[in-house]
Parts: structure tokens; C-alpha cells; sequence
């Protein structure tokens, strides 16, 4: 952040080790650690978290949702939909960006985003949209019915990851290319931007 300042939207995730993905919902300390990096970083989001069902109502992702709320961050939930609607019901005005799409299908996808106008969809790590470069008619459908939703993800959770950001970028400039630009510009970069701008203007966000 310090070295692209304007590139740069922090998050939080609440695992110190990737060994935590599975076991971060029941483990107490989380809530220490994040509150500890609340008070002394300023951050955009919290996540990517995993996060699955009635999980969701513990008491540490029921900490995770109040710390949102009270810092007025982005939820970045890498969940299935019955998570997400559980996050909306303990915090009704939550931000919540769904990590891959919640890999649910397109039409499942849009009926959650009907319901919850603050919800927010990547699109990381799912090739069907992309095959062979072109946009099956399901997922152009949803884009279109929500232009100001969707957004471009490369899900570089791993440093090894980051050896492919550009093989990345091509691929998604390929499909993004058979939109409408103003659509495809939307997804690519405008959706996330609009989402953050707060915080980048310097606000709570």
C-alpha cells in the first residue's frame, strides 16, 4: 500500500495462517487479533473469509459482522447463500462483496442480488463465464440486469498465485472484450471502484 497508494484497497482477512481457513469461526482469538488490527490499521474490507451456513451465527463471525458494522467495512464472504443471508440478517445495511460468485448459478446468483441491493458479486476463479472466451448467454443475461454488481477477481490469496496475474488479465480482457464496453468497463474496474471510493477518499471506509 505504502508503494501504490492509489492501486492499493487494504483488507483484512481474520486468519493469521492458511491452516485457519477451516477452524477461524471457533477460535476465540480471532476477535482479539482483529480488534488489535482495527485499532492500530485502517482497512477498506474485512475478508476473504470462509464461511458456510449456520456457522455464520457463532459468536466470533457474529464478532467479525459487529467490527464491520462498527468500522464500516466491506464484507468480503466467500460463502454460500445461506451465509450471506444470515451476515443481511444480523447486519441489514452490511456491504458484502460474495467471493466467486458464491459458485452458485447465474440465476441463483441474481436472485440473491434482487434481494439484497448492498451485495456485491466476484467473479475469481470461475471459468464458465470466460470459456473460449465468450459469455454464456445466463451470465450476460445477469450482467445486464446488473451492470453496477459484478466485478473482475484473480483471487491471489498465495504469493504463488501472483505468477499468474497476467495470464489473468488476458484472459478476462478476452471475455470482457464481447460485452458493451460500458458494461465490460463496469465489471473490469468501475464496480470496485465505486465501491471503495469512500475509503479512498479518505472516509470511515
Amino acid at each position: 500500500m505504502a508503494e501504490a497508494p492509489e492501486l492499493i484497497v487494504p483488507s483484512l482477512r481474520p486468519y493469521r495462517s492458511r491452516g485457519e481457513i477451516s477452524s477461524w469461526e471457533r477460535d476465540d482469538s480471532v476477535v482479539a487479533f482483529l480488534e488489535e488490527r482495527l485499532r492500530n490499521s485502517r482497512y477498506a474490507a474485512v475478508g476473504e473469509f470462509h464461511l458456510y451456513g449456520d456457522d455464520a451465527d457463532l459468536p466470533v463471525p457474529r464478532r467479525l459482522v459487529a467490527l464491520a458494522k462498527q468500522h464500516q467495512l466491506v464484507l468480503h464472504a466467500h460463502s454460500d447463500a445461506d451465509a450471506v443471508e444470515r451476515i443481511f440478517q444480523q447486519y441489514p445495511q452490511a456491504r458484502v462483496l460474495w467471493a466467486h460468485s458464491g459458485f452458485e448459478r447465474p440465476e441463483a446468483v441474481a436472485a440473491l442480488l434482487r434481494k439484497h441491493k448492498n451485495l456485491w458479486a466476484d467473479l475469481a476463479f470461475r471459468s464458465e463465464h470466460g470459456a473460449a472466451g465468450q459469455v454464456p448467454p445466463q451470465w450476460r443475461a445477469v450482467f445486464e440486469e446488473f451492470p453496477e454488481r459484478f466485478m473482475v477477481g484473480t483471487d491471489t490469496f498465495t504469493p504463488e498465485r501472483w505468477f499468474y496475474v497476467n495470464e489473468h488479465a488476458n484472459w478476462s480482457r478476452a471475455w470482457l472484450a464481447t460485452l458493451p464496453p460500458p458494461l465490460a468497463e463496469r465489471i473490469a474496474w468501475k464496480n470496485a471502484e465505486a465501491l471503495f471510493s469512500g475509503w479512498k477518499a479518505g472516509g470511515a471506509q
